[in-house]
This record gives structure tokens, C-alpha cells and sequence, in this order.
């Protein structure tokens, strides 16, 4: 009888342990295997500035109006409901173009297919100097979505971006709630 209550109990762990721990959906967030799985685009993956493992993405941009960056597009699992995405960003001397979106930023865009559905949701959107600074966003999956395309980039503004240990990671529409009202009170 304990044989079977010891068996049952690993079982449930195993369980829960495999379901709180969620695939990362965006391939090669830490850079550390170089650009792989990026789209082309003006980046560099430094190995003498990063959050953890051994290298990290870096945008650099010396002159204003000119969109320095990358993206990847991933499909997402069937019967999707919300995601959360997070990681860290680090910047240097970041100033802003000629318009308020003209920033550092991480934009995600639903799709369908090859199509876009609704406007760019940003992630994050900064200026100014600030080191390793941890985030992470809920957000609704429409109904109709297949997939994202994440963007990363100095968007026509100048100064240096880095950005490591990016996840985006399925989660059910209970967590999304949850954390949506955190985030509300604080």
C-alpha cells in the first residue's frame, strides 16, 4: 500500500512539475547560439555584455531615424489563450527620435499566416541609461491567431539596446486574469 501512495505521489509531482514548466516559444532567446532563428536585420550578440549564459543581443545605433533591428516569427500551439512574455533588457544612452515611439522597443504582433492582425503591441518602449531590468507582459490571444512576430529594436531612435533571456511561454486564461489584476494594483 505505501509502494502505491509513494508511486501515485511522484506520479502528481512529475505532473505538476511538467505542467508549470512551459516550452519557450521564441527559439534561441538568450543568443546564445549567435542570430539563429532571427530574421535578418542590423544586430550584433555580444559575449562581453549579457544578463546570463554567455552572449546576449546588442543594438547599436549612432545616428536618429534609421530602424535598427530584428524579428522572429513563431507559430503558436493550437487553442492558444494568452501568453506571457518576459526577459531583460539593459540600455545605454538611449535618446529618443523625432516621434514619442522613436525608442527601444519589444513589439509583438499577432498573425494569421502571413497576415497582421490589429496593431503592434509593445512590450517595451524606453529611453535613457538604465541597467539589467527584468519584464514581462500578458497578453490575450485573439482568437484567430496562429502566430507572433516579435520585434526587437532601436525603433529610428540612437544609443545601445541589449537584450537577453527572452521567453514567451503559453499560459491559461486563469494565470493571464491573475496576473492582469496584479499588475493593475501595483
Amino acid at each position: 500500500m505505501k509502494k502505491y501512495i509513494y508511486s501515485s505521489l511522484m506520479i502528481l509531482l512529475f505532473s505538476i512539475n511538467q505542467a508549470s514548466a512551459q516550452k519557450n516559444l521564441i527559439s534561441n532567446g538568450g543568443f546564445e547560439d549567435g542570430l539563429n532563428s532571427w530574421g535578418a536585420g542590423n544586430a550584433k550578440v555580444t559575449t562581453v555584455i549579457q544578463k546570463s549564459g554567455e552572449a546576449s543581443l546588442a543594438l547599436v545605433s549612432y545616428v536618429k531615424g534609421k530602424w535598427e533591428g530584428i524579428d522572429q516569427k513563431v507559430k503558436l500551439p493550437k487553442n492558444s489563450k494568452a501568453i506571457l512574455v518576459s526577459g531583460f533588457y539593459k540600455m545605454d544612452e538611449v535618446e529618443q527620435g523625432a516621434n514619442a515611439w522613436n525608442t527601444a522597443v519589444i513589439i509583438l504582433e499577432f498573425t494569421k499566416g502571413d497576415a497582421k492582425l490589429g496593431d503592434g503591441i509593445p512590450i517595451v518602449e524606453k529611453t535613457g541609461t538604465e541597467d539589467w531590468i527584468n519584464f514581462k507582459k500578458n497578453l490575450r490571444v485573439p482568437d484567430e491567431a496562429t502566430g507572433f512576430r516579435i520585434m526587437i529594436a532601436l525603433s529610428e531612435s540612437s544609443g545601445t539596446f541589449f537584450v537577453d533571456d527572452l521567453t514567451a511561454k503559453v499560459i491559461s486564461l486563469d494565470d493571464f486574469e491573475k496576473e492582469t489584476a496584479v499588475s493593475k494594483t501595483n
